[in-house]
């Protein structure tokens, strides 16, 4: 029989605690992130060790790795210290026992006032410091690899363009050509049977790029920032939004700076950026507030792992909304070229149904055809 975790200010303040082991094992933890784990443990109606482990690594980790790094954590701090066999799950002991019991991190013995259950409110959200500092770090990667991921810009531009560029082809409608259409003509002996007409070849693209800036992508932000910016570059037209639990535009801080100068800038514009990721929120938002972005005549990008703490019901009909609107719509996952990849998040198969292409970081450079990838969970049909 599982027994229930002590009262929720008792809770709080040792969940405070735990978050601060996870941070000193080198897991980022944002206060966002903290937030939503204390929310997650207050809707439960009774919270077992089970649920608080499961919760931990649900919004705590977000890979793998961190996920055992969480798990570690979490039996080294629940269990430290002696515990007698059937007793609460509070890490306290008998008040007949004379050893005291240790709380909170490894090797901090507790005050004596704190093996009772404590009153008062504990707050989330203040400071506390233990938590990470403020700001979006971005690292420049070299001016190779820059260089590499613009030329795959490039290859992206003119395989996904729609709009005019400054050649003209043949077409049955659009202006007339007279020259075309007088040589014609003299080859016909001086009869105007029909006119040459012409139009401007597709060869610019429109890009509408949502950029996931949440704490499950901060170890590939630098080469993701960097596609991001290559992609902004070669579209005069782009429009760039960063999102993690809302939605922020940022294309002026690129499209005026050059490539070190605009990292420094959107590092200070997303320094409020922290926590767990909601897309189909943040997707929903991006439709709301700038609803005359998108056009039939636009490329829109997601750059994301897709992992997502909202319903993935809600990013697939946020997403389906957005593709009726736009011309194509493309995702970016940062672990789609890995040996061994499958669109297993919740958020990734609900928006692969949506999605034209899927791509991985690596298609844009040199060494890699730009060639989207086929899933199991859908065939995802290649550009024409």
């Amino acid at each position: 029989m599982t027994t229930p975790l002590p009262a929720a200010d008792h809770l709080h303040r040792r969940l405070v605690d735990f978050v601060g082991v996870v941070r000193d094992r080198g897991v980022s933890v944002g206060v966002g992130a903290e937030v939503d784990l204390a929310r997650a443990l207050e809707v439960l109606p009774e919270v077992h060790r089970g649920h608080f482990r499961d919760a931990s690594v649900a919004v705590l980790a977000k890979s793998p790795e961190e996920a055992r790094v969480v798990l570690q954590a979490f039996d080294d701090f629940f269990d430290a210290g002696p515990r007698r066999p059937g007793l609460p799950f509070t890490g306290q002991q008998s008040r007949a026992s004379s050893a005291p019991t240790t709380l909170g991190r490894a090797g901090r013995t507790p005050k004596p006032d704190e093996t009772d259950a404590p009153t008062g409110t504990t707050v989330f959200g203040s400071y506390s410091p233990d938590a990470p500092g403020a700001g979006h770090p971005l690292t420049p990667v070299p001016a190779r690899e820059l260089l590499d991921l613009r030329r795959g810009a490039r290859r992206f531009r003119r395989r996904t363009a729609t709009l005019p560029g400054r050649r003209r082809v043949r077409s049955r409608r659009g202006s007339v050509d007279a020259l075309a259409t007088v040589r014609r003509a003299l080859g016909r002996g001086g009869e105007f049977v029909e006119l040459v007409r012409e139009a401007p070849r597709p060869g610019r693209a429109e890009f509408v790029i949502l950029w996931d800036v949440s704490g499950s992508m901060r170890e590939h932000d630098a080469e993701l920032f960097a596609l991001v910016y290559s992609l902004e570059r070669v579209s005069r037209s782009a429009r760039v939004f960063a999102f993690s639990t809302r939605v922020e535009e940022v294309t002026e801080e690129i499209r005026r700076n050059g490539y070190e100068r605009a990292t420094r800038a959107v590092a200070t514009r997303l320094a409020a950026e922290a926590g767990g990721t909601r897309i189909g929120p943040c997707l929903q938002e991006f439709s709301d507030r700038f609803p005359g972005v998108l056009g039939d005549r636009s490329t829109l990008v997601v750059v994301s792992d897709g992992w997502d703490l909202a319903e993935p019901t809600a990013l697939g009909e946020a997403l389906r909304r957005l593709q009726r609107r736009s011309h194509r719509v493309v995702w970016v996952s940062p672990y789609a070229r890995r040996p061994g990849f499958a669109p297993r998040t919740a958020g990734l198969v609900a928006a692969l149904p949506f999605t034209d292409e899927l791509l991985g970081p690596e298609d844009f450079r040199s060494q890699y055809p730009l060639r989207p990838i086929e899933t199991e969970a859908r065939t995802v049909p290649s550009a024409s």
